[in-house]
């Protein structure tokens, strides 16, 4: 069994203050703040930027705590954001596996589509239960205009959770932990 020693305590308190930042965010700033319509959805670039992390199993539970977040502070259906987050930082996780986790031109551009794909999703959806009336409200209101938004600040989000800088590498074979390698 190789010894194998990683700080995760360190990433987690970094991932649990972003998303108290975009929680709080999202409840004071995002009813406030609208270009063209659109409102800037702070969870859903929250649970994105987490996501591309790499690792699918906080990225699920990240997606899934930031949609009920939204889904319980805003005037939608209960589940319906945290549906669509589960699903789309599952998949961004997925993608991004080996990239590394910090921003990139790569990694912004999932982050981008991944974050313009959620809100597209979730306008149609919106459309589709009759809570929204204009199909084009909900597809470039609700989609396009609050994804571009939203990925805007994603960007700031995975720069302020700092994952995947080569500097804290060292000589580990896996890229994470310390700078010793394990016997195996």
């Amino acid at each position: 069994m190789p010894l194998d020693h990683r700080d995760t305590g360190r990433g987690r308190r970094s991932v649990v203050v972003a998303g108290l930042i975009a929680f709080i965010l999202q409840v004071a700033l995002g009813p406030q703040i609208a270009l063209f319509g659109g409102r800037i959805n702070f969870m859903a670039a929250f649970a994105c930027a987490v996501a591309l992390q790499g690792e699918a199993g906080p990225a699920v539970i990240a997606g899934f705590i930031s949609g009920l977040c939204y889904d319980l502070t805003a005037a939608v259906p209960v589940g319906l954001m945290t549906l669509v987050l589960t699903i789309g930082s599952f998949v961004l996780a997925s993608m991004s596996a080996g990239m590394g986790g910090g921003l990139s031109a790569r990694s912004f551009q999932l982050l981008a589509i991944t974050v313009v794909l959620e809100c597209v999703i979730y306008g149609l959806a919106l459309v589709i239960m009759g809570i929204e009336g204009s199909l084009l409200t909900g597809l470039l209101v609700h989609g396009v205009v609050t994804g571009v938004l939203s990925s805007a600040v994603g960007a700031l989000f995975v720069l302020g959770l700092g994952g995947g800088s080569s500097t804290g590498r060292g000589f580990s074979a896996r890229g994470k932990g310390t700078r010793y390698k394990s016997i195996r």
